[in-house]
């Protein structure tokens, strides 16, 4: 598959995902005391490790059957796959209630809890997606628990995964990271590594979209895809989500040349 089916591919899958909509109760959260929110900026603690969603079991899969339709929709030989994962599945509720939760709490590793041997890959595709729409609603239902413009760290401030994007703000020349889990947008220091703060990064661009650049470190191998507002054409309607998706091309050009983020998300057999 070639660089550009790759990226024709997710278009067309998220134009799809895009589509499932949430209900306003779909995700709960329980407001920690006082004490501990204020504990939780001074030690840089994302919120989810001490105040996780409650996503509502049924409404997961739901999700997750819709999220799964749609990847054989645009992967068909995945089909065997995926049918494979969900069958294995839980059917009882209590049992739902104990996976859901395990999705939502950092440092679980779900392949344990199958009986049969399943693709971590495309398991971990399936479930990156259908987590996606209720972390975004979780990230706005705690926004006031934290403070984006006083954040300055390499890691998302409500779920804790690294940035998949950043952003050179037009006013001010501000950079914002972006993150393509829960898509919260926070401050960071305009120069420099965002993941070890080396000073010593340097970046690439590709002819014909010199509004990005691909900052690289050579001190940690990180690399984070930058957007420059201030040469775009028309930011009126940013949406960094599409921007993200749109620009692929840059993670598997970063990827080949040894640099590492999140796993640029392909399911290929």
């Amino acid at each position: 598959m070639t660089d550009n089916m790759v990226q024709q591919m997710l278009i067309d899958f998220n134009k799809e995902f895009k589509k499932i909509v949430l209900p306003d109760d779909a995700v709960t959260v329980v407001r920690p005391q006082a004490g501990l929110l204020k504990s939780l900026r001074e030690n840089d603690v994302p919120i989810i490790k001490v105040c996780p969603p409650q996503a509502n079991a049924d409404m997961f899969f739901d999700v997750l059957k819709d999220v799964a339709g749609i990847i054989v929709k645009h992967k068909p030989d995945l089909e065997g796959d995926i049918n494979k994962i969900l069958s294995a599945l839980p059917a009882d509720a209590e049992a739902r209630e104990i996976f859901v939760m395990q999705v939502f709490t950092p440092g679980i590793n779900l392949l344990e809890s199958f009986n049969e041997e399943l693709s971590p890959e495309i398991l971990g595709f399936i479930l990156n997606h259908v987590v996606k729409p209720f972390m975004k609603q979780y990230a706005r239902k705690v926004s006031t628990f934290f403070a984006p413009e006083q954040w300055l760290k390499g890691i998302c401030p409500v779920c804790g995964g690294k940035p998949t994007l950043a952003l050179l703000e037009k006013e001010g020349g501000k950079r914002y990271l972006y993150c393509g889990m829960c898509e919260v947008r926070w401050r960071i220091q305009r120069l420099g590594c965002p993941y070890c703060s080396s000073n010593e990064s340097r970046f690439f661009n590709v002819e014909g979209m010199e509004q990005y650049r691909v900052y690289y470190c050579d001190n940690c191998h990180g690399y984070i895809k930058t957007l420059n507002e201030a040469i775009m054409f028309d930011s009126s309607n940013l949406d960094l989500f599409w921007e993200d998706i749109n620009t692929v091309q840059l993670d598997l050009l970063a990827l080949q040349e040894g640099y590492v983020n999140q796993p640029v998300e392909i399911t290929e057999k």
